[in-house]
Protein backbone atom coordinates (compact mmCIF):
# COMPACT_ATOMS: atom_id res chain seq x y z
CA UNK A 1 0.00 0.00 0.00
CA UNK A 2 2.57 2.69 1.12
CA UNK A 3 4.74 1.47 -1.98
CA UNK A 4 1.62 2.14 -4.14
CA UNK A 5 1.34 5.91 -2.50
CA UNK A 6 5.41 6.50 -3.71
CA UNK A 7 4.79 5.66 -7.01
CA UNK A 8 1.91 7.16 -7.77
CA UNK A 9 2.58 10.64 -5.43
CA UNK A 10 6.58 10.60 -5.67
CA UNK A 11 6.82 11.98 -9.56
CA UNK A 12 3.31 14.16 -8.90
CA UNK A 13 5.16 16.16 -6.58
CA UNK A 14 8.69 16.46 -8.07
CA UNK A 15 6.79 17.66 -11.38
CA UNK A 16 4.92 20.12 -9.64
CA UNK A 17 8.26 21.37 -7.67
CA UNK A 18 9.84 21.74 -11.26
CA UNK A 19 7.31 23.48 -12.50
CA UNK A 20 7.24 26.38 -9.96
CA UNK A 21 10.77 25.87 -9.79
CA UNK A 22 10.97 27.00 -13.77
CA UNK A 23 8.03 29.58 -13.14
CA UNK A 24 10.18 31.50 -10.13
CA UNK A 25 13.12 30.93 -12.25
CA UNK A 26 11.68 32.79 -15.61
CA UNK A 27 10.03 35.89 -13.12
CA UNK A 28 13.37 36.37 -11.83
CA UNK A 29 14.90 37.00 -14.54
CA UNK A 30 12.06 39.48 -16.30
CA UNK A 31 12.82 41.69 -13.06
CA UNK A 32 15.84 41.81 -13.40
CA UNK A 33 15.99 42.68 -16.89
CA UNK A 34 13.16 45.66 -16.75
CA UNK A 35 15.17 48.06 -14.80
CA UNK A 36 18.68 48.23 -15.32
CA UNK A 37 21.67 50.49 -15.58
CA UNK A 38 22.76 51.56 -19.27
CA UNK A 39 24.97 53.89 -20.49
CA UNK A 40 23.25 57.57 -21.99
CA UNK A 41 23.90 58.45 -25.19
CA UNK A 42 23.96 62.51 -26.20
CA UNK A 43 21.68 63.20 -29.36
CA UNK A 44 22.95 64.86 -31.83
CA UNK A 45 20.92 65.62 -34.89
CA UNK A 46 23.07 64.42 -37.74
CA UNK A 47 25.68 62.70 -36.20
CA UNK A 48 25.73 59.12 -34.61
CA UNK A 49 24.72 58.80 -30.24
CA UNK A 50 27.73 59.24 -28.30
CA UNK A 51 28.21 57.44 -25.44
CA UNK A 52 28.32 59.88 -21.80
CA UNK A 53 27.73 58.79 -18.80
CA UNK A 54 25.53 55.51 -16.76
CA UNK A 55 21.84 56.07 -16.24
CA UNK A 56 19.22 53.89 -15.30
CA UNK A 57 15.73 53.27 -16.58
CA UNK A 58 13.99 52.85 -13.01
CA UNK A 59 11.67 56.03 -12.78
CA UNK A 60 12.77 58.77 -11.93
CA UNK A 61 14.47 62.40 -12.82
CA UNK A 62 15.72 62.60 -16.09
CA UNK A 63 19.91 61.81 -16.84
CA UNK A 64 21.51 64.67 -18.25
CA UNK A 65 25.33 65.68 -18.80
CA UNK A 66 27.17 68.42 -17.02
CA UNK A 67 25.82 70.82 -19.78
CA UNK A 68 21.99 69.77 -19.01
CA UNK A 69 21.57 67.45 -22.13
CA UNK A 70 19.42 64.51 -21.81
CA UNK A 71 20.59 61.37 -22.17
CA UNK A 72 19.47 58.35 -24.16
CA UNK A 73 19.46 54.65 -24.37
CA UNK A 74 21.31 53.51 -27.44
CA UNK A 75 18.98 51.36 -29.59
CA UNK A 76 20.57 48.91 -32.62
CA UNK A 77 23.71 50.56 -32.03
CA UNK A 78 22.77 53.67 -34.48
CA UNK A 79 19.82 55.81 -32.71
CA UNK A 80 19.04 56.81 -29.26
CA UNK A 81 15.20 57.32 -29.06
CA UNK A 82 14.26 56.27 -25.48
CA UNK A 83 15.33 59.08 -22.43
CA UNK A 84 16.68 57.46 -19.40
CA UNK A 85 16.29 58.68 -15.81
CA UNK A 86 19.41 59.51 -13.26
CA UNK A 87 20.92 56.52 -11.81
CA UNK A 88 20.35 57.20 -8.20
Amino acid sequence: MINSFKKVIMPMVVITLGVFGAISTSAMNQKTTAFADRWGYSHIEGENCVQEIMCSTIPGPPCKTVAGDQLFDLEDGVSCPNPLNKKQ
